[in-house]
């Protein structure tokens, strides 16, 4: 069975896992059926937009169950396969790869400019027509920088370290030989300890602040509101307004505040419309609540703590602790079960009987009259 699971990103700029499913084919009939079964776990809300491989199956259904999302291709699964459609052991294949990842990673290389470097980077190291890297030059608006600048969070979204460290994540718990309820504890253990491990940093950093590197009052009130993570980004915005550009006044557009930022370094102009340098030149000492996304500040899930029966809870040490308890209780169930693969019948039938009388003193009595 294909395992396909869901992944974001939290306040702590870490990989979390919303859901996932287990489909028997990859065709577009099953990647219809988790597409619509995600949609109603989530309430009905699409995402902005939604990161896949080129997978021909999932390409033909996202249009298909997403009517407002933006399609996207991840970087890695892209990436990945460089080595085997240039060919790593080439001559010049390491200037290959310096080459190209200089172009598709340049966040400020406009479209036109992107066009003509690859272009020559082609002429230069892809003799005659390359299928593969002609496909991936069509398909450029679903996987290049210039594509994404209008998506929140797209250059988060769209690092091979990201997909990278997930591909690592669910390779702990893959067995090729294992059953589907040994997979499922071990996928079990794992989230238990993913979300033990976001509520630590959400505790750690309500309990401290950052080292600022200057005296703006603005960075301070930065370091109050975001998570450490986000904050190091936003510091480095404060770092940039200090020094290394110029900047033209104000102009009003659309009932936006704009100016025209010169990085002394680049040569390059930008028009801005939200950044430490505008908030500075205007003397706003606090980051305004209009510049300031929840998703990404120490309270983000806050308001979102439930207990595993649904009910609000202020509490959360205790929902730790017991979510701790259970998931070295998976742990525990799922190493005795992979030692009875080497034991005989009568042991497995030993542990198949405790675990029933067991479960017979869990249920409730009148649930047993019920049953009888």
């Amino acid at each position: 069975m294909v395992f396909t699971p869901f992944t974001g990103v939290d306040n702590h700029k870490r990989s979390v896992t919303f859901c996932c499913a287990l489909i028997a084919k990859e065709n577009t009939e099953s990647f219809n059926w988790v597409f619509e079964r995600f949609l109603i776990a989530i309430g009905g809300k699409e995402p902005e937009y939604i990161i896949t491989d080129q997978d021909p199956g999932i390409i033909a259904s996202v249009p298909l169950k997403f009517k407002t999302a933006r399609h996207r291709f991840g970087m890695w699964h892209i990436m990945n396969k460089v080595p085997s459609k240039y060919g790593s052991t080439r001559k010049d294949y390491q200037v290959f790869l310096k080459n190209l990842n200089a172009i598709i990673w340049d966040e400020e290389l406009e479209a036109e400019e992107f066009d003509i470097k690859w272009s020559e980077i082609m002429e230069e190291h892809v003799p005659g027509d390359s299928e593969w890297f002609t496909d991936c030059y069509d398909v450029r608006r679903l996987w290049v920088m210039d594509h994404y600048r209008d998506l929140r969070m797209g250059a988060v979204m769209r690092t091979t370290q990201r997909s990278e460290s997930e591909n690592s994540f669910f390779k702990r718990f893959e067995a090729k030989n294992g059953t589907l309820l040994e997979f499922w504890m071990c996928f079990e253990s794992a989230l238990d300890q993913q979300r033990h491990n976001q509520k630590r940093l959400d505790n750690e950093n309500r309990q401290s602040n950052p080292k600022l590197c200057s005296k703006l009052a603005i960075e301070s009130d930065g370091a109050k509101i975001y998570t450490h993570d986000i904050f190091e980004e936003f510091q480095e915005e404060v770092k940039n307004s200090i020094g290394g550009f110029s900047f033209k006044g104000f102009l009003e557009s659309n009932n936006l505040e704009v100016t025209t930022v010169k990085d002394s370094l680049g040569g390059r102009n930008f028009d801005v419309q939200h950044i430490i340098w505008i908030y500075s030149g205007n003397g706003i000492q606090k980051i305004p609540e209009s510049g300031v996304a929840r998703r990404w500040t120490k309270d983000a899930l806050r308001s979102c703590d439930y207990s595993c029966t649904g009910e609000f809870t202020d509490d959360m040490d205790i929902i730790d602790s017991k979510q701790l308890q259970m998931t070295k209780l998976w742990s525990e169930v799922h190493e005795t079960v992979r030692m009875l693969v080497e034991r005989g019948k009568e042991d497995v039938e030993g542990l198949t009987n405790l675990i029933r009388e067991f479960r017979e003193k869990l249920i409730p009595i009148g649930e047993k009259f019920r049953k009888q």
